[in-house]
């Protein structure tokens, strides 16, 4: 009898050893005792404990669960592009297909790949671990029905490609609220859309559309380049005539000037000579006009190409260019 009751008190303590737990570093746990979760006695919320041996009732009257909080997790909806159909692909199922395909706004049909990557909220663990089965299929219809609510609300060209960073942007802030209103216990960090393919039957007509794409953004690069350019070469034969012009000016306003300076020293010598007694003023303003008009026929017939020579009292024939037939 007394072996048995010993026996009996092993087991006990070996079942009330077994309330003994270990939470490693990265995770903390939250107990529920008697089917209940435990709070915290300060601030009325789940109690979160952190790593380190700790102790609770023992199995069925506790029951731990351990949580990642920091772990970023991913959800995968849909399937990337697989090309070209493989040998055997008209055996091959097509709902996973039909899962990827969404519908424009003007009925056109575009496969998405969205990856979402969320982690458990610690302030809302509770919703996570027991509000609802599974969260992360919630999550996943969640997604799907905001993707196909946005796509659908969008043209082909928004979608596949031009908006697709806009349309990433809208999906992830209606994602995280959504995820919030509905109390899923999960934080989402970002909704990234990894690829936008059409169907295969009509892909070479997308890819023809993309060309003519490319092309048209190419010509539009090439004009405004040439534009820039002309502008540019514009500019710069402005700034030179500009330059040119004011350098002329420059040039003719000191030449002016020189020769302002010397009429004026002239008239003063002439004066000077005047007051000296050389000869008057009219006599040397006479001989000055002579000279003046000596230098300036001068260089006006060195310039010349022909020169005719005029004798008075004789006559001159001015034909200059004859007919060598005469």
């Amino acid at each position: 009898m007394k072996r048995w009751s010993l026996l009996g008190a092993r087991v006990l303590a070996l079942y009330a050893a077994s309330g003994l737990y270990i939470v490693k570093g990265n995770e903390k746990a939250v107990v529920r005792r008697l089917g209940w979760v435990v709070l915290s006695p300060v601030t009325g919320e789940t109690e979160l404990r952190g790593s380190g041996l700790h102790y609770d009732l023992p199995w069925p009257f506790a029951r731990i669960d351990r949580v990642n909080f920091n772990e970023i997790r991913s959800l995968t909806i849909g399937e990337g592009d697989s090309g070209e159909l493989q040998d055997g692909g008209f055996l091959q199922s097509i709902a996973p297909t039909y899962v990827s395909q969404f519908i424009t706004g003007d009925k056109n049909i575009l496969n998405l790949q969205i990856n979402v990557h969320y982690r458990i909220s610690e302030l809302r663990c509770r919703d996570y671990l027991f509000a609802s089965e599974s969260p992360e299929r919630r999550l996943k219809l969640l997604v799907e029905a905001t993707a196909t609510d946005l796509v659908s609300r969008s043209g082909v060209d928004f979608v596949h490609p031009l908006g697709l960073g806009e349309l990433r942007e809208m999906l992830t802030a209606q994602c995280r609220q959504l995820a919030d209103a509905q109390r899923l216990g999960i934080e989402v960090e970002e909704v990234a859309i990894n690829s936008v393919y059409p169907p295969v039957l009509v892909k070479a007509d997308f890819l023809d559309v993309q060309n003519a794409r490319a092309d048209r953004e190419k010509y539009i690069n090439a004009a405004r380049a040439y534009a820039v350019s002309r502008v540019e070469s514009a500019r710069a034969e402005a700034r030179k005539t500009l330059d040119e012009a004011q350098i002329y000016r420059e040039q003719t306003v000191e030449a002016a000037r020189g020769s302002a300076e010397s009429f004026n020293r002239l008239v003063a010598q002439l004066k000077a000579e005047e007051s000296a007694g050389i000869h008057d003023y009219a006599e040397g303003r006479q001989m000055a006009m002579q000279r003046l008009y000596v230098e300036a026929m001068r260089d006006i017939l060195r310039k010349a190409a022909g020169k005719v020579v005029l004798d008075s009292g004789k006559e001159v024939d001015l034909t200059i260019f004859r007919d060598p037939r005469e």
